[in-house]
Formats: structure tokens, sequence, C-alpha cells
């Protein structure tokens, strides 16, 4: 089973809300809303993902749903093999790959589809950039596969599951954002349980039209879970 999380971001406050999920068994596509954060969101002013009206109902489909191939890039573009190669893809890869890939964002909305948390394997884009006074300081020191370090904020007064993403040069460490709300729980159990990590900076974005961001930085985190 492979499953993808719908997330809602508040076009205000900007906080994300898992709202439902997409799975795939390889034969059939289900989606559904839900909670513990859907209530949330309903009372910050979501309504549905559109498309998909009835939050009580379980949806399926033999091919991938309408609604949300149409988030993906339109393959009879000129530039569609350019955009697939910077994305990683290949021009056979499956839809399913390319909606992890470009994680179907639209310029229009605040929805996008993330990889459900695996303890294997995490990649994220660094959420809050903009609040990083840091950022300013080191955008001519990061780079691609530069490590970074995660630290815990659990004295955060809005959310006690923020986890910093920290780039240390030259002797400084530089503040560069935080891990998604979407998966910092589950990450802060394991920071907590001190398993053996890699984060690494894996692309950079420093004009990106999708995110309200200073900086895209891209990351890939594997733990040891031996």
């Amino acid at each position: 089973m492979k499953e993808m999380w719908l997330i809602w971001k508040h076009p205000e406050t900007r906080r994300r809300y898992k709202v439902g999920t997409l799975n795939y068994d390889d034969k059939t596509y289900i989606f559904k809303y839900v909670n513990p954060e859907l209530d949330d969101a309903l009372k910050a002013e979501f309504n549905y993902f559109p498309g998909f009206e009835e939050i009580n109902k379980v949806y399926t489909s033999n091919v991938l749903f309408a609604n949300i191939e149409t988030r993906l890039p339109n393959s009879s573009r000129k530039d569609y093999l350019e955009i697939l190669n910077s994305y990683n893809l290949e021009h056979d890869s499956t839809k399913l790959e390319i909606l992890k890939a470009t994680k179907g964002r639209l310029l229009t909305d605040n929805y996008e589809f993330v990889p459900a948390f695996d303890t294997r394997k995490v990649e994220f884009d660094v959420a809050g950039t903009r609040h990083c006074p840091d950022v300013n300081d080191c955008k001519n020191k990061i780079n691609v596969n530069d490590k970074l370090l995660l630290e815990l904020e659990s004295d955060n007064e809005y959310d006690k599951y923020t986890i910093k993403v920290i780039l240390t040069k030259e002797g400084r460490k530089y503040h560069l954002g935080y891990v998604p709300r979407y998966y910092s729980k589950e990450l802060t159990e394991l920071l907590k349980n001190n398993i053996e990590y890699s984060a690494m900076i894996q692309s950079l974005n420093f004009e990106s039209e999708i995110n309200d961001e200073d900086i895209t930085a891209f990351v890939k985190l594997i733990f040891n879970n031996k």
C-alpha cells in the first residue's frame, strides 16, 4: 500500500494541516479525510478539497482521480521532459511518482500531497525560512549536500513538537527553518530516543514560485534503525 497525505495550508496563518490520505494498492486509489487535524482545519475555514466535497465519504477509483491528476505537469507541454528531469524523474515515471515529486502543488491554491512518514527515509522542504533571519546571512554559504542538524524546540509555546533545521558553517550555527508540522510529531519521538540519523540538503531554490519562503531547501533524512 502506497500512501500520501493531503496537506492544506491556511492562507493567512500559513499553518499546515493533514486533512486526508491517498492510498494505492496497485489496483485501487482510495481517498478519505482523516482526523485528528481535520476538525481543527474545518474550524480554521477549510471546506473540502475540490472534487471531494463529502467529508465522510471514502472515494475509490481504478485510476488516479481526475481532480488530482490535473495537478500534475501536462504531458503535452513542450518542456514536459525538462520538467520531469528537474524533479529527477524519467519519461516513464508513473503518475504517483510524479505526484510524489511535485507534491501536486499549484500557484492557485494551498494544497500539497506529501509521502506518509517513513521511519527509513524522510524528504521534506524546510518550512518557515522567511521567519529566520539567519537565512539571509548564509545564502552565499549554503550548498547542496551540506549536512544539517535537527534540534528539538520543546519549549515552543505554539507547538511542542517543533524541530529546528540547523546548518553549521565555519563554526557558526545558522537556523534555516523548521521540519514541516505534518512530520514533526513522529520525528520528535525518534529524536528523543536518540536514533542515529543523517540529514542533508538535496536541492536548493532561492526563487521558488510555489513556496512562500526565502529559500526552498529540500532535505533528505535517513535513519539507522538497527
